[in-house]
């Protein structure tokens, strides 16, 4: 079997990519520099699979070592290393911009050299805080080129335009997917997005924060649907943006309830606080072109996808 590449192979992503491949056969690298993931993630696959090869490593370093790790050819880079939660890319902002730019064209320039095939990870971000709901892959977005998330948000939206760039230049069919909120077992516990926010809380017995009404509004995917997706779009030769994300959506207040719901003995109160910097008022995925190219639609319903998430809290090592 060929060989698999994974930057932020110990992030929440990251580490259900290098999973999926492993368990297909390939030769699976994954290589992360720690600053914000967890060595949990890489722990449990190494003892799942002795054959799993880690390199503690900063992609935006010298790549040259990483081509000894090339078994059997190399089928995909699959760049996912980069902050994603705003407390975390706010505190690192340069770091964000770096490795959705820099970063990136290292993981394509490698991939070039080596005849593999790069798929980087957009974001729903890139849309901004949107003008038109459900976001489609032809809107232009309302971003905020200058503000606390637009460290993230533009490098992202840069990030998309290398590619771009890099395949008119190279002939070449590298390609991307706009990632909208995900949700499921390996996320930090602080990462500082709201499923996992309100799940540990809850588990703590705290107050649920909500920040301004709780009416800006969510679409929540589970993880393992969000892998599905990609990986069938790493098999595709698709190189334009693809939505991944669960179109039914849900206000804040209402994720909140349904936590709520789930710990009845624990009589949470909500908590609520000025709502950030442009902070998106709406975000649910047009998925056509994903069903359309990928015969892909998310399965795992909210509250199904959070009991699982609740039973992997409760027997993790993550609080």
């Amino acid at each position: 079997m060929k060989t698999v590449l994974v930057t932020g192979a110990a992030g929440f992503l990251g580490s259900h990519l290098a999973e999926h491949y492993l368990n297909k056969g390939f030769h699976v690298v994954g290589v992360d520099n720690l600053s914000t993931s967890n060595m949990n993630n890489v722990d449990y696959l190494k003892a799942k699979f002795p054959q799993y090869v880690f390199h503690k490593f900063d992609a935006c370093g010298d790549w040259a070592h990483l081509k000894n790790e090339i078994k059997g050819g190399l089928a995909y880079v699959l760049h996912f290393a980069s902050p994603a939660s705003p407390p975390l890319y706010q505190k690192l902002a340069f770091e964000t911009i770096d490795i959705n730019t820099n970063g990136l064209l290292k993981a394509l320039n490698f991939a070039q050299d080596n005849g593999g095939r790069v798929v980087f990870a957009s974001t729903s971000e890139i849309y901004g805080d949107p003008a038109i709901s459900p976001q489609v892959e032809s809107y232009w977005g309302n971003v905020n080129s200058f503000g606390p998330r637009s460290c993230y948000d533009e490098a992202k939206r840069l990030g998309e335009t290398l590619i771009f760039e890099f395949n008119r230049k190279h002939n070449s069919h590298h390609g991307l997917v706009r990632i909208f909120n995900t949700y499921g077992p390996r996320m930090n516990a602080d990462d500082g997005r709201v499923v996992i926010n309100f799940l540990v809380q809850a588990e703590r017995g705290e107050s649920l924060t909500i920040y301004g009404t709780g009416s800006q509004t969510r679409s929540f995917c589970y993880v393992d649907d969000l892998i599905a997706g990609i990986t069938k779009y790493a098999e595709s030769t698709l190189t334009t943006p693809v939505n991944l994300g669960n179109q039914n959506e849900f206000t804040i207040l209402q994720l909140a309830e349904n936590v709520k719901a789930m710990y009845p003995e624990k009589k949470l109160e909500l908590k609520f606080f000025d709502l950030p910097q442009d902070d998106p008022k709406l975000r649910r995925p047009d998925t056509t072109l994903a069903k359309k190219h990928l015969d892909w639609t998310p399965q795992v319903q909210l509250q199904t996808g959070l009991e699982r998430m609740r039973s992997w809290l409760k027997e993790s090592k993550y609080l």
